[in-house]
């Protein structure tokens, strides 16, 4: 017997410590003779605990019969995710063009083509390509995302409309991702369609003063009042509207002033209403943009924020922080998620992206760069069976340096895209102090940690 490789430590405070076992989700508080315990295992230094203890320490996971068990319950655990209920999404790029130009893109440097817009012609094309698709993952469940580019543009309406009709007539769900500038074009369209919409998400990264500064157009005016119409209108509209706040160094700090502009518009106490805060990632590490920040530097910035204010707490949601789903969900919820064998939907052809060029892509990332290109379909659906295994076989078991990482289960290998840009090679992890960013947060949950220790 062994102590697992898997268990990340941390020290609430002199005589308690937070155990995470990342392969088999446990995380328990221990007091400081079973942290010893564990941490001198199989040493002369070891200390006695209690038998019944020892038998809790192995059924939690933490005590081992040996590397090679551990290593086969690795494996099992990172392949539950081939037996849970999968989701296949068709992402649909209408058009490449975009009407922003906003200072964080990271699809500025899209090749130009001749292809910006979907014709009639490709749109069914890509609908026949999704009912092939179908067939072949019919045990995933299946839905539509509208994605560009930017998807609502007025030369994209009549396409759009065909999207809608043609997800309805297949009992598909959509969601948008929009800037929101044409919202008032479209409103009635999608309150046509509202009974299918699953959400329709909308970028504001902050106050005006601040949100003018970094999504404007290329007369450099502003879309704040913009997007704030557009929200207005589908809020309206019964249809569920998912803000998303793209934060960096440079909008950070202006959180408190941005929620309070929603209070003010009664956002935050409708129930249609969803505020996700998202780091701003330079996947592929160019240095481009300036503001850039490391996400544990982000987590400990927004709880230094939102900690006692009232209101923001729970209106800023982290849900894309994926390192942090697993902890959250214990801590804050009391329930387990699986383990994350891999980092994000592309590394499992999850996600399926139709762009205006004629070809499938498993990233949003990848788009127009059709050496990443898993397939086309135009005029007939064709997978490219190399980049496709090349995305879809990517997870902590294909990557050595994954498979001895006691924290792999919780950060998945990091992006693919990243690895690919950054190392060459999409085997190769980007682990993007995760480490640092989980315990980030369990320090701002500490003093909830504390209570729990002394119950």
């Amino acid at each position: 017997m062994k102590t697992s490789n898997r268990i990340l430590y941390y020290k609430i405070n002199g005589g308690s410590f937070l155990l995470i076992n990342s392969i088999t989700g446990a995380i328990d508080i221990v007091n400081s003779d079973v942290y010893d315990y564990l941490t001198k295992y199989g040493t002369s230094d070891t200390h006695y605990v209690d038998v019944q203890i020892v038998a809790k320490l192995q059924q939690r996971g933490y005590l081992v019969d040996g590397d090679h068990v551990e290593q086969a319950l690795f494996e099992r655990i990172a392949n539950l995710y081939e037996q849970r209920g999968r989701q296949l999404s068709f992402v649909i790029c209408p058009t490449y063009s975009c009407n922003l130009r906003c200072t964080y893109c990271f699809e500025g440097e899209l090749p130009s083509t001749n292809r910006l817009f979907m014709s009639d012609k490709d749109l069914a094309c890509a609908f026949a390509a999704i009912d092939e698709l179908r067939e072949r993952y019919a045990n995933h469940e299946h839905f539509v995302q509208l994605f560009g580019g930017e998807p609502l543009l007025p030369k994209t309406s009549n396409i759009v409309r065909d999207v809608l009709e043609g997800a309805r007539y297949r009992s598909l769900e959509v969601s948008i991702t929009t800037n929101g500038t044409h919202m008032d074009q479209f409103i009635d369209l999608l309150r046509e369609y509202a009974d299918i919409l699953r959400a329709v998400q909308v970028t504001l990264d902050g106050p005006k003063s601040m949100h003018d500064v970094r999504r404007k157009n290329a007369n450099d005016v502003g879309s704040f009042d913009a997007v704030c119409s557009a929200i207005e209108l589908l809020l309206s509209a019964g249809i569920k509207v998912v803000a998303r706040v793209n934060i960096d160094f440079q909008n950070i700090d202006v959180l408190p002033e941005l929620f309070d502009f929603m209070v003010e518009r009664k956002w935050p106490e409708n129930d249609l209403f969803t505020c996700n805060l998202s780091p701003v990632q330079d996947h592929a590490c160019t240095g481009a943009y300036p503001h850039t920040m490391p996400e544990d530097k982000l987590v400990e910035q927004i709880f230094s924020i939102v900690k006692g204010q009232q209101g923001l707490e729970e209106t800023y949601k982290l849900n894309m922080f994926r390192a942090l789903r697993h902890i959250r969900a214990v801590i804050e919820e009391g329930r387990p998620k699986l383990p994350l064998p891999y980092y994000c939907e592309a590394n499992n052809l999850e996600n399926m992206v139709f762009g205006p060029d004629g070809y499938i892509y498993a990233c949003t990332e990848c788009i127009g760069r059709e050496a990443f290109a898993i397939g086309k379909f135009i005029p007939v659906l064709e997978m490219n069976a190399k980049t496709s295994a090349m995305w879809g076989n990517r997870t902590i078991l294909t990557i050595d340096e994954c498979r001895a990482c006691d924290i792999a289960l919780l950060c998945g290998g990091g992006c693919a895209y990243s690895a690919l840009m950054v190392n060459g090679d999409i085997n190769k992890p980007v682990c993007n102090r995760i480490r640092e960013t989980i315990f980030a947060y369990l320090d701002y949950v500490r003093d909830d940690l504390v209570k729990l220790a002394k119950s």
